[in-house]
């Protein structure tokens, strides 16, 4: 199992990050976001290290990177009470582009997610998101959400080509993923949950598996399915819920952005069936175990469940 024990110390910094992303998402003032985004943030650096067994190089990182942000975005919000709007909304813009990862200040990524644990980097590539890109959608025009859509394709379809590590291949998903996400929320709130959810759902099935490959008490084959599962889903290879998703999104939108995201989505196949190969085939070349066939039956139904609630919903 994974070593990760729901103490009242993570429990409260799980509510605690849920209730500051919440709070960001639903303020109608400036303030209110800025204080949902510092609890989100102290809530989580405690889930980096809460046992003091991991190295404290990312969660340093991670806190001076988001610190920074913290404080351009308080200081672009000052700016604009004085009706400096140029300023303030160029100040405003950098706080959330570096917080949320977002091309062009986004290279923090891949050095934190390296050094991170599991859960930590499940969580920075997941939930760490929403609130920066909501906010981010609502206030940068069209125009600018199409570049940063395009830009963020294109380094996490390339910038993934020669990553030896697992977690930094991750990263770099991720970046494509995020152009996903910024067009969904262009597009409707409804569309950017079932994305995101989608998306959630496929990262913790990797990460679930990853942290189980290491530990002796779990057998390869289980590990490795879960993982597997993950990835395809990762992939948005058809009829896992990955693909629902990608098709729900090119469905809905008329941007041109969805070239830039179906492109970086087809160069990622590369390190993504790099890693599916290198984990299942030589993993499961030698003796495939039944329990290992039956997780797959299970998971790839589900999958095929969810995706026609998915898209019978949406007809």
């Amino acid at each position: 199992m994974v070593s990760f024990v729901l103490s009242p110390l993570k429990l409260v910094s799980l509510m605690v990050m849920f209730i500051g992303t919440v709070l960001s998402v639903t303020s109608q003032q400036l303030v209110g976001v800025w204080v949902g985004l510092e609890l989100n943030l102290y809530g989580f650096l405690v889930l980096m290290n809460p046992d003091g067994q991991h190295n404290p190089e990312a969660c340093v990182k991670y806190f001076v990177v988001q610190s920074t942000g913290s404080i351009l975005m308080l200081v672009g919000f000052l700016i604009l009470t004085k009706c400096i709007l140029v300023s303030a909304f160029t100040i405003m813009m950098a706080g959330t582009l570096l917080k949320s990862g977002v091309f062009p200040l986004h290279s923090w990524v891949p050095s934190i997610m390296k050094n991170s644990s599991w859960f930590a980097g499940g969580l920075m590539l997941t939930w760490q998101k929403v609130a920066p890109l909501v906010f981010l959608s609502m206030v940068i025009p069209y125009e600018g959400v199409i570049i940063l859509i395009v830009a963020m394709a294109g380094i996490g379809g390339v910038g993934g080509l020669n990553q030896n590590s697992v977690r930094v291949m991750s990263a770099y998903s991720s970046f494509v993923h995020t152009s996903w996400m910024l067009l969904s929320v262009t597009l409707s709130s409804v569309v950017f949950v079932a994305y995101f959810a989608v998306y959630s759902l496929s990262v913790g099935l990797f990460f679930y598996g990853c942290s189980l490959m290491n530990k002796m008490s779990m057998g390869s084959q289980i590990s490795s399915a879960v993982s597997g599962v993950g990835l395809l889903m990762l992939m948005g290879m058809p009829p896992f819920l990955g693909f629902a998703a990608k098709v729900l999104v090119f469905l809905m939108s008329s941007s041109p952005g969805i070239i830039a995201c179906i492109s970086a989505s087809v160069v990622s196949l590369k390190f993504y069936i790099d890693f599916f190969y290198s984990m299942m085939i030589k993993s499961l070349v030698d003796k495939v175990k039944t329990s290992s066939v039956i997780v797959w039956g299970l998971v790839i139904g589900a999958n095929l469940m969810g995706a026609g609630l998915i898209l019978v919903s949406f007809i």
